[in-house]
């Protein structure tokens, strides 16, 4: 009966939470006075929501993270790596893929398809590829001309050998997109393979299946494997728009491991 109780109240604690929000949204179309709004969905806000990392940084509407705002404002605002560019009439795989910007970047190319390698604890709807991202030989060489792979690398094993492998099979002037949790100012990137407590790992790299932390040495791991790299950080865009979408922390994390300065890697596969 408890049980039941329980239920009934999240049930109607949801809708009511529901009802409130698209309330919230009509008045803040009508009459302004929001101070933040997703780039992703849309949402308007005085601020956004909390997670065990970050204030006032995730969207509760899409879930949308610093780091998919960041990259949304790049590909609409930055020439240079604009979805025009990058997505429009192209062929796109999409690691981990996160619902949100899948929805966006379907009405830009003409093929689409998703990847992971689905470990305990992670599943999808539905994903086309089942593929470990350091051994992906069902795809041929140059199959793609862009992937995309938000937080990724950090759960690879051998990761350098992912990176040969998102060159592979990347078309000439493809682009692999890229962001890895980076703990503010490391030089170097640290891992230990040999440690597989999960309690261990979280303590050391931040979450339980992470098996680095990244530090500026990623370009250069990059860079090494082909790619001519471009990262890109909230200053491609002025102060306002930074605020307004959220595209930086509005509050630095005090967790030492923290990724309070977020960059999207733009990797190039550039042959002369």
């Amino acid at each position: 009966m408890l049980k039941i109780a329980k239920r009934i109240h999240t049930s109607i604690k949801y809708r009511l939470e529901k009802a409130i929000g698209q309330l919230s949204q009509g008045y803040y179309s009508a009459f302004g006075g929001y101070k933040v709004e997703c780039n992703i969905c849309q949402w308007k806000a005085q601020r956004l929501d909390s997670d065990s990392w970050h204030s006032y940084a995730v969207c509760p509407n899409c879930y949308s993270q610093v780091r998919h705002r960041l990259f949304w404002e790049i590909v609409t605002n930055v020439d240079e790596f604009s979805a025009e560019k990058i997505f429009r009439n192209k062929k796109i795989l999409h690691f981990a893929p996160e619902e949100i910007l899948k929805n966006k970047i379907l009405k830009y190319c003409s093929f689409y398809k998703t990847a992971d390698w689905l470990a305990e604890g992670y599943s999808y709807d539905s994903i086309d590829y089942n593929i470990d991202i350091s051994d992906m030989s069902t795809v041929a060489n140059e199959e793609f001309d862009c992937v995309l792979a938000f937080d990724v690398l950090e759960h690879v094993p051998d990761h350098l050998k992912a990176m040969e492998e998102l060159y592979r099979i990347l078309r000439n002037d493809g682009y692999c997109i890229l962001t890895v949790p980076q703990k503010d100012r490391l030089e170097n990137t640290y891992e230990d393979l040999s440690i597989t407590d999960p309690q261990e790992r979280e303590r050391i790299f931040g979450q339980r299946d992470h098996l680095r932390i990244y530090g500026e040495d990623v370009v250069n791991m990059l860079e090494s494997k082909g790619f001519k790299v471009t990262p890109v950080d909230e200053h491609c865009a002025n102060s306002f728009t930074i605020e307004r979408h959220v595209l930086f922390p509005p509050v630095l994390s005090k967790h030492p491991l923290a990724t309070n300065y977020r960059k999207v890697f733009f990797a190039r596969k550039y042959i002369v």
